[in-house]
């Protein structure tokens, strides 16, 4: 699958098979995982929308094959801009996280400070909001000041947030607890 063939799979609409199905040709037909990164960024929101969520499959299915862009990954993570496109980068680096992927020398800054920054923004739809949380409670031990300002942007969030930010920021509490 060439990076032409790729761009017009993802001009189609997807459902959870196809994007799986898309996933899988990263190893069977060899595109490049790098195209696929690349196209998360492209100017129609739904294409962007598209590869980002086959990446996320690629990251879960075959991450032999998503480990090479590790580092461009955390790189292009602060760029993102397409909320659509976020939901999946925060599950991508979510995973990454629980995973122990990311090297102990990484500049954490680098992700945490975007994370924080959806999380606070109210435009920011809830599933990235609920994502970020996750986030940034596991990666509290980075930084003396992040479990205080988790606590408090949740605590705020949860003034007037509906029931995903209720119930994960009730979970997330918790564990700071």
């Amino acid at each position: 699958m060439t990076k032409d063939d790729l761009l017009k799979a993802l001009q189609q609409t997807l459902v959870k098979t196809k994007a799986v199905k898309i996933s899988d040709l990263s190893t069977l037909k060899g595109y490049s995982v790098s195209d696929l990164l690349d196209l998360t960024f492209h100017n129609e929101t739904a294409i962007a929308f598209r590869a980002a969520w086959v990446l996320e499959n690629v990251q879960e299915r075959f991450p032999e094959r998503f480990d090479p862009l590790l580092t461009d990954f955390l790189n292009k993570y602060p760029l993102q801009k397409n909320f659509s496109s976020q939901r999946h980068y925060t599950k991508i680096l979510f995973s990454l996280l629980e995973r122990n992927k990311i090297a102990p020398d990484f500049d954490y800054e680098k992700i945490i400070e975007p994370t924080f920054e959806w999380l606070a923004m109210e435009q920011t739809p809830v599933a990235v909001k609920a994502n970020c949380m996750s986030i940034l409670y596991l990666l509290k031990e980075k930084d003396d000041w992040i479990a205080g300002e988790l606590k408090a942007e949740i605590e705020f969030l949860m003034k007037t947030g509906g029931a995903a930010i209720q119930s994960r920021g009730k979970k997330i509490l918790s564990l700071l607890a």
